[in-house]
């Protein structure tokens, strides 16, 4: 079998031209070998170009996989931090407030300082000196805690800011029968009306009237320790109630036995009365 070809040119006349089926197997398969020859070339150029690119990747990717672990941790650990340096803030707010509810006494507060953190990368000691840091804030919280809950029950507070003692604690002249008695507490000089504020937090244990005493409010303590503020003209609050330091718990009065307005404060440890004036801070 065979194929005619007809050529025709400009200045020439046609020609007539036979191929042979085999002539163009032969040229077809020689075209292909061509073309595989030419990409197996291609690839072999082209091969080492693309791996240090394809390594590069590969080397950029494998520290990113720990990253997430890494960052984890160090965010764990920064929380951390930033909690301990609230408590210890708060820590420092409290013993200032210490400070103050005492002027008399220095109050004893903790040493500061703290270890020498290791470099961040070793996360396992710096997590061991983070969790003995922490123990130790929570030590010195609730040492804390304790005393300023004992300060609070100290009655140190004035009952009247600023009022004049006018009458103390111990044997006087008994303003109505003008013979020698004990005055079992202090008595304050005060307007009618003016607030009377509980000098310690605690529970009130009795508000009501009572003949010696009028309108009276006597507030616990707690360990035996518990005071009085009587001849009130009006009380603002029942038993049972929680009271916290300087809170107002009544209004000065003239009820009971007694001449005029005025405010009686008492101090009691297991019933027995203490001068108040022991226990009240200087102006």
């Amino acid at each position: 079998m065979s194929f005619v070809m007809i050529a025709t040119g400009a200045t020439s006349c046609s020609q007539v031209r036979t191929l042979s089926v085999r002539a163009l197997l032969t040229g077809g398969a020689l075209a292909a070998l061509l073309l595989l020859g030419t990409g197996a070339a291609l690839g072999y150029w082209l091969a080492p170009a693309s791996a240090p690119a394809t390594q590069q990747l590969a080397a950029q990717e494998r520290p990113h996989a720990a990253l997430p672990f890494a960052l984890e941790q160090l965010g764990a650990l920064s929380g951390r931090l930033f909690r301990l340096e609230s408590e210890a803030a708060q820590l420092s707010k409290r013993i200032g407030v210490l400070k103050k509810d005492k002027p008399t006494e220095p109050a004893k507060a903790p040493g500061s300082g703290g270890p020498m953190l290791p470099p961040v990368a070793d996360l396992d000691a710096l997590d061991e000196q983070l969790a003995r840091i922490e123990q130790q804030i929570a030590l010195v919280s609730d040492a804390t805690s304790e005393h300023h809950l004992d300060v609070m029950r100290q009655p140190s507070r004035w009952p009247i800011p600023g009022a004049d003692m006018v009458s103390t604690f111990g044997n006087r002249e008994d303003p109505f029968t003008h013979h020698k008695a004990f005055h079992s507490g202090i008595d304050f000089a005060a307007q009618a009306g003016t607030p009377i504020h509980a000098t310690a937090g605690g529970t009130v244990a009795f508000a009501g009237f009572r003949p010696d005493f009028g309108w009276m409010v006597e507030i616990d303590h707690g360990n035996g320790l518990s005071t009085r503020y009587a001849h009130a003209s009006r009380l603002l609050v029942k038993a049972g109630a929680v009271v916290a330091p300087g809170e107002q718990v009544a209004t000065v009065g003239s009820t009971g036995r007694s001449t005029g307005p005025h405010l009686h404060y008492e101090v009691l440890r297991h019933g027995g009365h203490l001068d108040p004036r022991a226990y009240l801070a200087s102006r």
